[in-house]
């Protein structure tokens, strides 16, 4: 392959990146969000020392990656990557639920749906402020509630 065929070959792969970079450019959730616990209202807080998520592109949706770091947890980190394309379910490994979809109700708002053997399990609309520092996350509904009672926490992440 000559110089020429080389450089031609790297600029075409660099045209097809860059519908992936616009989108990702206008997508307000992307980037990394650190736990902001004095603005969040946490009822039963199971000792959440840090959480962070980062959401990046990944192919043809977003990977989260989620760091959590627990007050008993001797300092170790747990981290989970929870990867979903935008307007339908796809499968999780984590515990809890095993199917998670997002999907955009405007620009800066989203509602999350999970799912564990077909069943709704949870649903939160997250938001991302005006201004694009805050995302706040707010249970809708949630099946961990035997009353069917709807929490009143509110987890509020800062853009790093």
């Amino acid at each position: 392959m000559t110089k020429t065929t080389r450089w031609m070959a790297g600029f075409a792969s660099l045209l097809l990146l860059v519908p992936v970079a616009a989108n990702a450019a206008d997508d307000p959730f992307l980037g990394s969000w650190r736990l902001d616990k004095a603005k969040s209202v946490i009822a039963h807080d199971p000792g959440v020392k840090t959480k962070q998520f980062v959401f990046s592109p990944n192919g043809e949706g977003v990977m989260i990656t989620e760091t959590l770091e627990m007050e008993a947890g001797n300092g170790e980190k747990q981290v989970t990557h929870l990867p979903y394309v935008y307007g339908k379910f796809t499968p999780q490994p984590g515990p809890g639920f095993d199917a998670l979809s997002v999907v955009k109700t405007d620009s800066r708002t989203a509602l999350w749906t999970a799912q564990a053997k077909g069943k709704i399990v949870a649903q939160l609309e997250v938001v991302v402020s005006g201004d694009g520092k805050e995302m706040t996350f707010r249970y809708l509904s949630t099946a961990a509630d035997p009353t069917g009672a709807v929490t009143k926490d509110r987890y509020v992440y800062d853009k790093e």
